[in-house]
């Protein structure tokens, strides 16, 4: 009977967990029926934790198909007002139309609060720019308590994606209008005027960076680290708080401006320049002299400035005093824009050369070992803004003369005196190759040539010696413009100001200064031994094992080696040419 009845049990349990199953597996099947589409844009239950609860799935479920109406079927609509339509449906696509900025609680107060606090701390954003009014509006609509409906909800997460992407671009790349100032360019070379500008542009997965990063951390890791452009920041802010306070007061032509004297102009003169940071000696009661400490802000200045430093009020150094405040964050703010298109990279050593100030300068390590004069392209001949590798150095080189001196001197300079070349020694060569004898130039009729268009044909080239136009040294670097550092034996250039004087490439004052930089990171350039070749004629080429990076660039303001930011004159007037859009 016991038996019996723990049969009968057993049979029964059985029935009820047929019974049980049979009810589950119909709850499942309907549940999966009621989320399938659900499940279609969720890359099978990937944005769901072990603990998800029906409230999300629902949630979820809302948002998604709220969000694919948007963005997919009425897409003409929801972007009559808001930008980035590729970037919108790509990352909404990726992130499987689930929001960015808000889940079922409610805001992802992290998130928002770091991004709204990223953009609010941008010095660099104009307030009266389409970002800047974009984020007021939007940070205003996520401060309002109130109980939005999920339509709302999902038109912020795509307003502030689509302010994101805005956003990012701005820091990324810069205001300059790139498109119109290479339009410029082509009509300059269009009228024979040569000017070229190469625009590094880095390349960044927005999308991926959105998805995976908060903005502080994208922003903090992207800034330039380079050419001083975070102390270019600090002084943005000086001069914007100087502005607020209503700019600086003009200085006036006055005779108490001079050494030793005192009155209330040289304290207005002191109050200027403490400005600027430019005077540092601590306040005083009696700060009215003009003693050693304001000539030494003076010079300071002047400095600064592309001046002759010699600590006195002059004309031109009242001149540059009077500038507006405004005009002096526009060129910050345009040399920022600059800085973003230049390649940020860790670089142990590089030669930079920056135009306007017609200098060089060797850095290792961050800091200046080296820095010296140099003549640019004059005001028809651009030196070309880029950025390369210095891959060898040539002692005692040829002077391969372009094509288009060729034409526009060389020729016409023969055909008005046939002794031309020899005075000069100059040579005509049909190739490369110095080890065959160069051709006897009085046979050829050049101005056929000239007219034929055949100057191709023929190699003009000064061999190397005391009057060779490339010195006794080259330092070159692959580019399509032909141009290259290297040495002159026209020294007295270099005691001008300005020195805008060659047909493009840059000429070095101290060649054997920037060689010696050289040689204790390369076996191949032994000092002693190049020294002695250089006493010689010869040719001789120095492969470096490892390049080193050369930037030529145009900064007209900039953080100098000095820890000071520098202005120097517009000379090509890319300044002028180059607008910012207002963001």
């Amino acid at each position: 009977m016991e038996i019996l009845k723990n049969s009968l049990f057993i049979i029964i349990a059985i029935l009820l967990a047929v019974v049980i199953e049979a009810m589950t597996m119909s709850s499942l099947k309907e549940f999966d029926s009621i989320n399938q589409s659900f499940e279609l844009f969720s890359s099978k239950n990937k944005s769901f934790t072990q603990d998800v609860s029906l409230s999300e799935i629902i949630y979820s479920e809302k948002v998604t198909k709220g969000l694919m109406k948007m963005i997919v079927d009425d897409e003409a609509n929801t972007f009559k007002s808001i930008s980035n339509k590729e970037f919108i449906h790509e990352i909404y696509q990726k992130n499987h139309y689930i929001p960015l900025w808000f889940n079922s609680k409610g805001v992802k107060s992290e998130a928002v609060e770091d991004f709204f606090k990223t953009i609010g701390s941008d010095i660099i954003l104009d307030e009266n720019g389409n970002i800047f009014k974009r984020y007021q509006y939007l940070k205003s609509a996520f401060n309002k308590e109130n109980n939005r409906t999920i339509e709302e909800e999902l038109k912020l997460d795509i307003q502030l994606s689509s302010l994101y992407k805005s956003y990012l671009n701005f820091h990324l790349y810069g205001s300059i209008k790139w498109w119109d100032f290479k339009k410029k360019l082509r009509w300059m070379r269009n009228r024979k005027l040569a000017a070229d500008w190469v625009v590094h542009t880095p390349k960044y997965n927005v999308v991926e960076l959105m998805m995976h990063y908060p903005l502080s951390h994208i922003v903090k890791a992207t800034t330039p680290s380079s050419f001083g452009y975070k102390s270019m920041l600090s002084e943005l802010k000086r001069l914007k708080n100087i502005q607020k306070q209503g700019g600086w007061e003009k200085i006036p032509h006055s005779k108490q401006l001079r050494y030793g004297k005192s009155g209330t102009e040289v304290k207005r003169l002191i109050d200027r320049l403490r400005s600027s940071g430019d005077y540092t000696c601590t306040p005083s009661n009696g700060d009215n002299h003009y003693g050693p400490c304001l000539k030494k802000a003076i010079k300071r200045f002047q400095k600064r400035h592309g001046l002759h430093s010699n600590g006195n009020l002059n004309g031109s150094t009242r001149k540059k005093m009077n500038i507006s405040v405004e005009w002096k964050i526009k060129k910050v703010l345009l040399n920022l824009d600059r800085i973003k298109r230049l390649p940020d990279q860790p670089e142990d050593r590089y030669v930079m050369v920056n135009i306007p100030d017609f200098r060089l300068y060797y850095k290792e390590q961050g800091v200046e070992k080296l820095s010296m004069r140099v003549i640019v392209g004059d005001k028809t001949h651009h030196t070309p803004i880029f950025s390369s590798e210095i891959s060898f150095i040539v002692l005692n080189p040829y002077w391969i003369i372009p094509d288009s001196i060729v034409k526009q001197e060389m020729i016409p300079n023969i055909l008005k005196n046939p002794n031309y070349l020899a005075e000069r020694n100059y040579e005509v060569r049909t190739s490369y190759n110095t080890k065959r004898s160069p051709i006897d130039a009085t046979k050829i009729n050049w101005a056929k040539v000239l007219r034929q268009g055949q100057t191709k044909r023929y190699k003009f080239m000064q061999p190397p010696g005391p009057k060779n136009a490339l010195g006794k040294i080259k330092f070159k670097f692959p580019n399509k413009f032909a141009v290259y550092l290297h040495d002159t034996p026209n020294k007295k250039l270099f005691k001008k100001g300005q020195r805008a004087f060659s047909h493009g490439c840059i000429r070095i004052a101290e060649p054997n200064a920037l060689l010696a930089m050289f040689a204790p990171h390369e076996k191949s350039v032994n000092y002693s031994r190049s020294q002695r070749i250089l006493k010689g004629k010869n040719k001789t080429q120095l492969n470096l094992s490892t390049p080193v990076p050369v930037h030529i660039v145009y900064l007209t303001a900039w953080i100098n080696s000095d820890g000071l930011l520098h202005y120097r004159n517009d000379i090509y007037n890319y300044d002028g040419k180059q607008k910012r859009a207002i963001y």
